[in-house]
């Protein structure tokens, strides 16, 4: 189920053009919500970690990949309850909630997050609260997560990786790179002597030709022998991917036009 998930996620971000996202996520709905309903958002008396997984997965993928109101409603909930007692909830559970709570996250709910990051009870908590800023929409917001990610108040260690986290994101990913590009120095002091070559593989989840030479451009001006492999691995999954979504993107389209309104079951 994971497989088919990470999938299904790969299709929505990549393939899925803008005319037929609501189509996609529609149907996305309606084949996910039947597997939702049988594994339950509460955990059971006794149940495996395999389950406790699968129902983190089907959160994430309902809520982010399908935006289902409902999934989108309950995620905000667990968030919360994380954020006012982190014992309250299942790690797995309060990640993926409060990533998902962050797609229509305000400035109260990121001021929140901040608050946590400067108290955690562990680091785990801590790295939960720092990766879920990287996972809003908001520019202004995201602008702030790229700010607070090269100053003083994040380890060296940590910052490339939010930067990177930001990269990730569909909603983040130009501005982030813009930012890269605008802010190199600043950037490759908070990340260190690797930091081009962990920028450069970051850049693996493009998937635009326009940004694909930016990223060569970027590697010619700022090569270090020791990224060459990840630059070739960076530049291939760019390709692969521009190349898949001009023969697939066309056909998927035609496909959600017969199955969007009454797929649910295929």
């Amino acid at each position: 189920m994971q497989d088919v998930l990470g999938q299904l996620n790969y299709i929505g971000r990549y393939l899925v053009n803008e005319n037929d996202r609501d189509s996609y996520r529609q149907w996305l709905r309606q084949y996910l919500m039947p597997i939702a309903k049988e594994v339950g958002w509460d955990p059971k008396p006794g149940e495996s970690d395999d389950q406790k997984t699968l129902r983190a997965g089907l959160l994430n993928a309902l809520g982010y990949d399908a935006r289902d109101p409902e999934t989108l409603e309950q995620a905000r909930k667990i968030a919360d309850k994380a954020l006012a007692d982190s014992t309250a909830v299942n790690r797995d559970m309060a990640s993926g909630a409060l990533g998902l709570a962050a797609l229509n996250g305000d400035e109260a709910l990121y001021d929140r997050l901040m608050t946590a990051i400067k108290n955690p009870k562990s680091p785990e908590e801590y790295y939960i609260y720092l990766f879920t800023l990287p996972q809003f929409t908001d520019p202004k917001l995201l602008q702030r997560t790229l700010d607070y990610a090269i100053s003083p108040d994040v380890r060296s260690q940590d910052a490339l990786g939010v930067v990177a986290s930001v990269m990730g994101n569909p909603d983040g990913q130009k501005q982030a790179w813009d930012f890269v590009l605008a802010h190199w120095d600043a950037v490759q002091k908070a990340g260190g002597p690797f930091a081009s070559a962990q920028i450069v593989g970051s850049t693996s989840s493009f998937c635009d030709a326009h940004m694909r030479d930016q990223v060569a451009e970027f590697y010619a001006a700022h090569k270090i022998e020791a990224a060459e492999r990840t630059y070739r691995q960076s530049i291939e999954r760019i390709n692969n991917c521009v190349d898949l979504k001009s023969q697939q993107e066309p056909q998927l389209a035609s496909w959600l036009g017969q199955h969007s309104s009454s797929a649910g079951g295929q």
